[in-house]
């Protein structure tokens, strides 16, 4: 009979562990960070937008005044502020194009948005997003 040899791999054991715990840190928890900021992102610009468009609305409708621009702007606060974020995340700048009738006012909103959003620690870094939305005024409204 002859006998059978066995071999050891006893230099080998206990890689797999730490595969396995390398793997979840370096490649499952940065991708479970972006994953959790998509939804602040896509909020972020559809507030923008609808704040852009309300903006530019009231501005069309309103005389070109200060008031009426800080009507607009105060419209655009009181939006993001539904939404729980602050005044300091956003910027809205004005173009007015033509006469006073017939003629178009856009707004640009611009949003920070956070690059990641850590839960527990907050936003990490940070990238800038413009909504623009244009409105004609009315070529028959009076003086």
């Amino acid at each position: 009979m002859v006998p059978i040899r066995v071999r050891r791999r006893s230099a080998e054991r206990g890689f797999v562990a730490l595969e396995l715990a390398l793997g979840i840190g370096l490649l499952l928890l940065p991708v479970s960070m972006l994953v959790l900021t998509f939804p602040t992102w896509s909020e972020r610009q559809a507030t923008a937008t609808v704040a852009a468009s309300d903006a530019a609305r009231r501005a069309a409708l309103s005389e070109d005044t200060p008031a009426a621009r800080a009507e607009a702007e105060t419209a655009v606060t009181l939006i993001f502020a539904g939404h729980g974020l602050d005044d300091t995340d956003v910027d809205v700048s004005w173009e007015r194009n033509g006469p006073s009738r017939g003629g178009t006012v856009t707004a640009h909103v611009t949003v920070r948005m956070p690059a990641l959003a850590v839960p527990g620690i907050g936003d990490v870094g940070a990238w800038q997003w413009t909504a623009t939305h244009t409105e004609q005024r009315d070529a028959y409204r009076s003086r």
